[in-house]
Order: C-alpha cells, then structure tokens, then sequence
C-alpha cells in the first residue's frame, strides 16, 4: 500500500529523495536479513565485512581495524580466513551482523534474528546485541513473532496487522490488550494448545 500523506523523518531529516541525503542516511543504518546467505557473498568471512568497510571509503587501516573489533564483537576473530559458507547458520549470522558493524550504525534493523537457532546460538546472539547496543548506543529495532523476545528483550513494541497498526507502547501493556492477544495470543493460550496436543 503506498502511503498518501505524511512525512518519514529519521535521525532528526525528513526524507526525500535527495541522493546525497540517502547516502548519508544509508551509512547510518545497517539491515540483517533473516536468511544470512542472502547476505554473504565475498570468499572469506574477513573480505566479506572488509567490503562494506571498504564502500564507506575508508582507508585501508581503518578497516582493518574495524574489521578485527566487528569480528571479536561477534566472537568470530579465529574464523577470519575461512568461506562463510563452511559455517553453522548461527555463525553466518554472526558474521552477517559483523559486516554491519564494521558501518558503525547508529539504527540495526535485525529481521527475526533469532529464527532457526539452538537456545544456546540464541543464548550468545542476545549477549553479543545487547553488549553492542550498550557499548554502541545503538538503537535496536527487530521484528519478530516470538513472545518470548518481544516480552523478555524490547523496551517498545509496535504491533501491525495488515498494514494497520494495532498497538505501540510497553510490551507488558501491549500483551494484556485484547486485540494484540487476539493476533498473537498469549503465554496461556500457547501453554493451553501445547497441553492439549500431547
């Protein structure tokens, strides 16, 4: 649906389609895709975060030293050498996500960050995001159709169904509303069905 009116303002700009300011912009914000493979390309894990590096046109010691501090930030340093694609689904993501850091985002926009992962790959994601987020003073922003993370983990929940939002505001609010139950359900309800399918 194309919207008709209204402006979208980030960082303080109202948008438009002035190229200059979306470069600006773009430098600021970094995007995780849920599938890692659809955004590691390069031959090895190091040349694959070198590379958005290497676009902000930076010299060449400053990537290096960005790339070293975004792969110990995602615990990746020993695998530096290796093809992204000889890792676990946990690790590309991990390295995914350092290719993002090496831009020093001051918005990460992570879609389902946590699909397809053992609790203990979970378990070291949410480490990593929350150190970043403290050390980086990083605005987080991830969707997701987990209870758990949106309740546990987001200090803001925005709730939309087809294209219409449904809630904004603290999670323990937004979980109690009615309409948010209704499209998500409930800790209740999901214990319930699981009860009954045994």
């Amino acid at each position: 649906m194309k919207p008709l009116s209204g402006n979208i303002e980030i960082f303080g700009e109202v948008l438009s389609r002035n190229k200059q300011q979306l470069w600006k912009i773009r430098q600021k914000i970094g995007f995780l895709f849920q599938n890692p493979d659809d955004q590691l390309f390069a031959p090895t894990i190091q040349e694959d975060i070198a590379f958005a590096a290497r676009n902000l046109k930076l010299d060449e010691k400053e990537v290096k030293n960005r790339v070293d501090w975004a792969l110990k930030s995602v615990n990746l340093s020993e695998f530096k050498s290796q093809s992204p694609f000889n890792l676990s689904w946990g690790q590309k993501k991990r390295a995914a996500l350092a290719g993002l850091l090496v831009m020093k985002p001051r918005l990460l926009i992570l879609d389902e960050p946590f699909a397809n992962l053992d609790f203990i790959s979970i378990h070291n994601h949410l480490k990593i995001i929350e150190e970043l987020r403290k050390s980086e003073k990083m605005t987080i922003l991830f969707t997701s159709h987990n209870l758990f993370f949106v309740e546990k983990w987001a200090t803001k929940m925005l709730v939309i169904d087809k294209g219409q939002q449904i809630f904004e505001g603290i999670p323990a609010e937004g979980l109690k509303n009615s309409e948010v139950r209704k499209l998500l359900g409930s800790y209740e309800e999901i214990a319930k069905l699981i009860e009954q399918s045994k």
